[in-house]
């Protein structure tokens, strides 16, 4: 992981969030090979997990849905659509990145399931060999039938979209809830639930719920702009199999601004990958941020689920860049994205994540 000097403020900013967690009084520091053994089971975890994801049915009839068929919504949705803040917008896809694990070929395609434009597209969508049929009822729910897999002879998998509620934001029509569930052969592969919370542009929250096979899936995003000179976001993801949590991340960052060019950053946040956790700490002003040393303003340490600390994460000025290497408790160092690709990918995309979020207008 590289950083150029002149891009410290926007890297912290986008989520070296703070790791702070209490530790128990039975913990230990691992030793060299304790540690690369964790790490070497927590990548592992990730592949595991990410081939039984894409394994169940709920996963392969929704990617199927979005690949292979085309849209029935989306020329309708073209003609009549609603505006919705781009914010907003946004939020309907808080999870697609998360959900991409270090697996390029896990895709969730939520943008078909959370249609804004819901009432232009209400009734039953029925696949047939020349495309889609259209019929107006029912007027509460809108559905969607079509076989899976392509050659079966019927229809056999039915998706359904209900519960839609919006509200009035400054005279535009925004989506607060919709669900959806997947059905195959008659039985449940897969649900969603997305629900907002909103007072203003300035002020909102959103959760999105996510079931199928044995995964389950929480993501949670709140924002607060609504008090002078200070801003605030929040994140707290969670993806379970059969009820345990495999990967994680919860972050809390609050700027409050000094000057009109600077502000005091205050970062929490914790990132869960297999057994490991990932901890930083951050507490400045940006006007350090900019051209400090990151090691003087950032405390990031790498720890087990159970307390154990395995190691700390310097930053070593090579040329112009910042490249992020982990130091192993007897001090020996090594760069991060060599001793733990998959997990050092993770990282990066939870930093990108955040920073998106954070700077979306």
């Amino acid at each position: 992981m590289k950083m150029k000097r002149f891009t410290l403020f926007a890297l912290f900013l986008a989520g070296m969030v703070s790791f702070v967690a209490c530790e128990k009084d039975d913990t230990k520091d691992l030793n060299k090979d304790e540690a690369q053994q964790q790490i070497t089971n927590a990548e592992q975890e990730l592949l595991t997990k990410s081939g039984e994801i894409v394994a169940t049915d709920g996963y392969k009839v929704q990617e199927y849905f979005a690949t292979q068929l085309p849209s029935p919504f989306y020329v309708k949705s073209d003609v009549s659509k609603s505006v919705v803040p781009s914010r907003f917008q946004k939020a309907y896809e808080l999870t697609r990145q998360n959900l991409l694990l270090e697996n390029p070929e896990i895709e969730f395609y939520f943008d078909y399931f959370l249609i804004e434009f819901f009432n232009d597209v209400k009734g039953t969508w029925t696949w047939a060999p020349d495309g889609w049929t259209h019929e107006s009822t029912p007027t509460d729910k809108v559905i969607v039938k079509f076989p899976y897999p392509a050659n079966n002879a019927t229809n056999n998998v039915t998706i359904t979209y209900y519960d839609f509620t919006t509200t009035l934001v400054y005279s535009e029509t925004v989506p607060t809830g919709i669900k959806v569930k997947i059905e195959k052969d008659g039985n449940q592969v897969f649900s969603l639930s997305y629900s907002a919370t909103i007072t203003n542009l300035l002020k909102h929250s959103t959760k999105v719920e996510i079931a199928f096979g044995a995964f389950t899936l929480t993501a949670q995003e709140s924002l607060d702009l609504s008090i002078n000179n200070k801003f605030y976001y929040g994140k707290d993801f969670e993806f379970k199999k059969s009820g345990k949590l495999f990967y994680g991340e919860i972050a809390d960052l609050t700027s409050t601004f000094t000057t009109d060019s600077t502000a005091n950053v205050s970062i929490t946040a914790k990132q869960i990958i297999g057994n490991l956790e990932f901890r930083l700490k951050i507490e400045a002003n940006t006007s350090e941020l900019e051209t400090g040393n990151p090691n003087d303003l950032a405390s990031l340490s790498l720890y087990t689920t159970s307390g154990d600390k395995v190691g700390d994460f310097v930053w070593v000025l090579e040329g112009e860049d910042w490249v992020l290497y982990f130091k192993f408790n007897n001090g020996e160092q090594v760069k991060a994205e060599t001793l733990m690709p998959l997990v050092a990918e993770r990282f990066n995309s939870f930093i990108d994540d955040l920073f998106s979020n954070l700077y979306a207008k």
